[in-house]
């Protein structure tokens, strides 16, 4: 199907001195409602701001929010800065800035290719919140209230939501820009997983 813009989204934030970026990929489905990338960097900040710092440990400083468009690629990022003083709101230490809780983007798209993973900063890492290698059921619990939010605010039919979450596959298409509108697949739903995972960057043919 045909699409309209496509946007790469990069969630800045910083820990124990460590800089973690999350990113994220949409297609801005209603232009009208919409407003490009500036439109999506502030739709983000100010809807998704109390449930992404709510499961997070107050080790965790949220800085700026950068959206690019890639399809077609051009013009410069927006970018939209979270409030000052904007921290995780779950009281108490994490151990490491490389601890990370994973969520599962599944799309319309078949296979490995077609599915995508937020690597979200770490909770404190106490007994309340992790144990034995695996989030608790309170931290889960946390982090779901932020994924039904995520999900009622982007994963929608064609034509519902301004912006819908999507995964893009580099592996589906050129190296470098032009991009195709083929390496997107519209996203159909988010899994939490318990295992506590780490930090890590991919690269094209690596890890699929």
């Amino acid at each position: 199907m045909a699409y309209n813009d496509i946007f790469k989204l990069r969630i800045y934030q910083l820990m124990h001195g460590a800089q973690v970026v999350n990113v994220l990929h949409f297609v801005e489905d209603l232009p009208a409602v919409g407003a490009g990338a500036s439109g999506l960097a502030n739709d983000f900040v100010t809807n998704m701001t109390t449930t992404l710092k709510a499961r997070a440990s107050n080790n965790v400083t949220f800085q700026y929010v950068e959206v690019q468009k890639i399809v077609p690629f051009e013009g410069g990022p927006a970018v939209v800065s979270f409030p000052g003083g904007t921290i995780g709101g779950v009281a108490g230490n994490s151990v490491s800035a490389t601890l990370c809780e994973v969520v599962t983007i599944y799309s319309q798209r078949g296979g490995r290719r077609g599915r995508g993973r937020i690597y979200l900063p770490p909770p404190e890492t106490s007994s309340t919140s992790a144990g034995s290698g695996v989030w608790t059921a309170t931290q889960t619990a946390r982090t779901q209230t932020f994924c039904n939010a995520f999900a009622t605010r982007y994963i929608g039919a064609a034509g519902l939501v301004a912006y819908c979450l999507g995964v893009w596959s580099r592996a589906s298409g050129p190296q470098f820009p032009p991009w195709s509108t083929s390496q997107f697949a519209r996203a159909t739903g988010l899994t939490i997983r318990t295992t506590m995972r780490t930090q890590r960057r991919r690269q094209v043919g690596v890890g699929r």
